[in-house]
């Protein structure tokens, strides 16, 4: 990330010549490295334990995020927008999954999401809520800043908002696969948060 925010800075990133802002580049590299810092911090605390699938969809959706952004694929290749899109809802629709998961495991024998397709069910619409208000506040910062830094019309919010489906609708495919060869409660004891592991019961 260091890297690339030089590499905006001296101005030589695609991305700049594409039409990105300079400060809209320089602020998602810094953005970007500090998640990727803080949350190996925390690992090595003890603080939080995440599966490896999750660790390795997450990073991978980071970088490819930063590194195309300056690199100028976004105006570049037409379709790319809504690829990251889709690898962006994955990882948000993981999250959901991975905490739905962690709160029936927790929860009292009464008290359920129902069967696995209860799970999923909830997976999609909540992934696919968070797009919707990913681009609402995409127009609100143009609104507030009178820039368009990540939104492009109409037509371009549209299509993340199908991008943001056709992910969540993976991961929730994914998540169904899951789930009908490990009990949730398997799937909860990959997580922690804080020093001790997620009680899952017996």
């Amino acid at each position: 990330m260091a890297f690339m925010f030089m590499y905006v800075t001296l101005g030589y990133a695609p991305g700049l010549a594409a039409g990105h802002p300079m400060v809209y580049l320089q602020t998602t590299c810094i953005l970007w490295a500090i998640v990727m810092t803080v949350l190996p911090i925390l690992r090595l605390a003890r603080l939080v334990s995440l599966p490896l699938w999750f660790m390795v969809l997450l990073y991978g959706d980071m970088y490819m995020f930063v590194i195309t952004l300056c690199g100028g694929f976004y105006f570049d290749i037409f379709w790319w927008a809504d690829f990251t899109h889709v690898v962006s809802t994955m990882v948000i629709a993981s999250i959901v999954f991975m905490a739905l998961s962690s709160m029936q495991a927790r929860s009292p024998p009464h008290v359920s999401f129902g069967s696995r397709g209860g799970i999923v069910v909830m997976v999609i619409f909540l992934a696919f809520s968070f797009g919707a208000i990913w681009e609402i506040m995409e127009g609100f910062t143009g609104i507030l800043t009178g820039v368009d830094y990540m939104s492009y019309g109409a037509l371009h919010t549209m299509g993340n908002l199908t991008a943001d489906m056709m992910g969540a609708l993976i991961m929730a495919t994914i998540a169904w696969v899951m789930l009908g060869h490990r009990d949730i409660k398997d799937v909860a004891s990959n997580i922690r948060l804080g020093r001790k592991r997620i009680d899952v019961g017996e």
